[in-house]
């Protein structure tokens, strides 16, 4: 599974990871079975209350602007991407915008269709930030929803900026940078080794440390989302 960092527009680095060409594969498949339910649900329909051909060409309509249509009401989600756990994104964190979708939808005929999904899926294998033609154009790439330090991806494209998000310990901003590093290293690895007691002491150990040495009484009702919530004051007071 390959990570990436990327600097935010905010200058804060964060490090991702890369939805792998299988988790798009199978989102795409899952995609055209909803699809095809959708297009024998809307026709039957149809056909039960009318006789009219017009209704039949708005459905084609909607589903040939299924992926486009999903992608801006779900916030860079179609229904296979959620169900896989993935997500589309600007290379810089940010969230898409119309424009960044339609681009992605358009130039997917060729990635996909026209191409049988050859070229998307070469473009995919050899990108270092694993986009197809349409990411490039939109400047986009699509990542996992759960992140590496243990956050939802929702919480990192929420801190934009400073006007927007109020720290809850701003204590946290005189400590030393290293200090938070470590903090977000044994949150890592208790992630990916929840089996091992040793992290799990370890975040008891910090989070207690932080109340004592910090003079504050944390909210968070275990020590894990604490810690979270610190780095998470911590990035965007110190960036």
């Amino acid at each position: 599974m390959r990570a990436i960092e990327i600097t935010t527009t905010q200058n804060v680095v964060i490090q991702v990871k890369l939805a792998t060409l299988m988790d798009r594969i199978i989102g795409f498949v899952i995609d055209l079975i909803a699809m095809a339910l959708l297009a024998f649900l809307f026709f039957a329909i149809v056909e039960a209350v009318t006789h009219e051909e017009w209704p039949f060409y708005v459905v084609i309509l909607v589903l040939w602007f299924y992926s486009l249509l999903f992608e801006l009401a779900l916030r860079g989600q179609s229904p296979g991407k959620a169900i896989v756990g993935i997500k589309v994104i600007k290379v810089d964190g940010g969230q898409p915008e119309f424009i960044d979708y339609f681009r992605r939808w358009a130039i997917r005929w060729i990635d996909i269709y026209a191409t049988f999904g050859a070229v998307a899926m070469s473009s995919v294998s050899t990108s270092d930030k694993g986009q197809r033609l349409g990411d490039k154009m939109a400047d986009t790439m699509v990542v996992k929803k759960k992140q590496l330090s243990g956050y939802e991806l929702k919480d990192i494209l929420g801190i934009t900026s400073a006007s927007n998000y109020t720290p809850k310990y701003p204590e946290i901003k005189e400590t030393p940078e290293s200090h938070m590093l470590l903090v977000k290293r044994v949150l890592s690895r208790h992630q990916l080794f929840p089996g091992i007691s040793s992290y799990a002491d370890m975040i008891r150990e910090l989070g207690d440390g932080f109340e004592a040495r910090l003079g504050i009484k944390r909210s968070e009702a275990s020590h894990q989302d604490f810690l979270r919530q610190l780095l998470k004051d911590y990035v965007i007071l110190t960036r």
